[in-house]
């Protein structure tokens, strides 16, 4: 009796406790005022309509590439800004070109990143993917979302203050891939060549996270989410071959039955456990302090003692979340006979794998291996890139913090996890101050579009781009 006295005692303790912290789980009273910066605004329509129209498409198949294209796109660029060009150095590495803008000093650069590459389109669309239309609320065509609009949208805003007689007080570069949508060599290529010069940014700021709304329940200001860290990547291809034969008479086990099986293993094993890494955790931690449900702000605000309802919730809901909390597997791909009625050579199953930051890329191939015991089944590895590091939540994601409320009202910025690859992977190498944030208001039928039919972006987003860059330049 006494045992069980003493636990109610630590319960009712806890709870005391949990509730005093719910009360002091509080936004914090940073306010920034929103500033009023006039641009061209048809001119960046315009430059991004223009942009749109250059075919710039990423295949794997590198034959299927029209460099001309691309190379038009690079003149484009040279001639529609003068001063960015006068100003700067300029190198083509492959298809990636870098801007190089010298300042007072030379130390502590800042580097500003997008790709002009885009994907295929398919499907009908209602409209020419590549026309550039521009409606009286959008500018339409692949590219739009991703990402060619933050591409022009830091250049329209460079050329903007350098028209104004902006001199920067360190070197700016401007990084544009060509190939991120293949995961190319471009991006490397630029890392490797910073690195040569021993160059270490102070701010690299790519495409990423942009600002949502419904991030939390009970929150109803917008969340503007900038990517810290991004999971890793590893594409694997299974593989099973045989003597083939008639189906009229099938062996105990066939390719496709033994692939099956290790399919089943590895989608029923726990192979990867849940564990809550520093980016979610300051996700959680800043916006949900601004919901109006007292109960989502003690869950999150006592986390100590709530995690694993959390992650009951992550389990039961899947996408996004859970995605945030463990490595994930997602099977794909699928071969075996091209006739119903012939027992397969050779069969196979691909299956995408997104490494969680705790992770790496032989630790989760080590536990594949061992789940599917298997040695029939070749598992190759196709691709494979790193968890990165976790960038530093400091000064500069301040300064960052800085130019998104001067642009956008009311908008709660804060740290995230990227579930999904950039090129600005390759830059934590170099930089403890990698960011990821796409500078766009966007709903969920516009992340649908990313990639999809239709994709266009809304003018609103193309002028407060711009304003988002010179509002981040001018602190520089």
């Amino acid at each position: 009796m006494i045992v069980l006295y003493l636990l109610l005692g630590a319960l009712v303790l806890a709870l005391i406790v949990a509730v005093i912290r719910t009360f002091g789980f509080k936004p914090s009273d940073n306010v920034v005022s929103l500033k009023e910066t006039p641009i061209d605004e048809t001119r960046a329509v315009e430059s991004l309509s223009k942009m749109i129209q250059f075919k710039t498409i990423s295949h794997a198949d590198g034959n299927l590439i029209e460099l001309k294209a691309f190379e038009d796109f690079q003149n484009y660029l040279k001639s529609r800004y003068p001063l960015i060009n006068q100003h700067a150095t300029f190198t083509l590495f492959d298809k990636a070109m870098l801007f190089h803008i010298k300042g007072d000093s030379k130390d502590d650069p800042i580097v500003l990143m997008s790709h002009y590459d885009v994907v295929p389109t398919e499907g009908s669309w209602s409209f020419p993917p590549f026309s550039g239309k521009v409606t009286s609320t959008h500018v339409c065509g692949r590219g739009t979302l991703d990402t060619k609009s933050s591409l022009n949208a830091i250049m329209e805003a460079t050329e903007h203050l350098l028209k104004s007689g902006k001199r920067f007080n360190r070197d700016i570069y401007l990084a544009f891939g060509g190939d991120e949508e293949v995961s190319g060599i471009s991006a490397p290529m630029i890392t490797e060549h910073l690195k040569s010069q021993g160059i270490t940014p102070a701010m690299v700021l790519d495409e990423g996270g942009a600002i949502v709304t419904g991030m939390f329940p009970g929150v109803k200001k917008k969340a503007a989410v900038v990517g810290i860290a991004e999971k890793g990547f590893m594409n694997l291809r299974l593989v099973v071959e045989s003597a083939g034969g008639h189906a009229s008479s099938p062996p105990a086990s066939s390719p496709l039955t033994e692939l099956a099986a290790a399919i089943s293993k590895l989608n029923n094993h726990p192979a990867f456990q849940m564990r809550l890494s520093a980016p979610v955790k300051a996700l959680f931690d800043t916006v949900a302090r601004h919901s109006t449900s007292f109960g989502i702000r003690m869950i999150f605000a006592n986390l100590w003692l709530f995690l694993p309802i959390v992650k009951l919730l992550a389990k039961s809901s899947g996408g996004e979340l859970l995605s945030m909390f463990k490595t994930t597997q997602a099977f794909t791909q699928a071969k075996g006979s091209d006739a119903i009625n012939v027992l397969p050579a050779r069969a196979e199953v691909g299956v995408n794998y997104r490494i969680a930051i705790h992770e790496s890329t032989d630790r989760v191939l080590s536990r594949i291996k061992t789940i599917i015991n298997n040695p029939n089944i070749k598992i190759e590895v196709l691709e494979a890139s790193e968890p990165t590091t976790v960038s530093q939540t400091d000064q500069m994601f301040d300064t960052l913090a800085t130019a998104i409320n001067s642009t956008w009202k009311d908008v709660v910025v804060t740290p995230y996890l990227m579930v999904a690859t950039t090129d600005s992977r390759h830059y934590h190498a170099i930089s403890d101050h990698v960011y990821k944030f796409s500078p766009m208001d966007v709903s969920k039928d516009d992340l649908k579009k990313i990639h999809g039919i239709d994709e266009d972006i809304s003018i609103e987003n193309v002028h407060q781009g711009v304003r988002f860059y010179i509002h981040l330049l001018s602190q520089f």
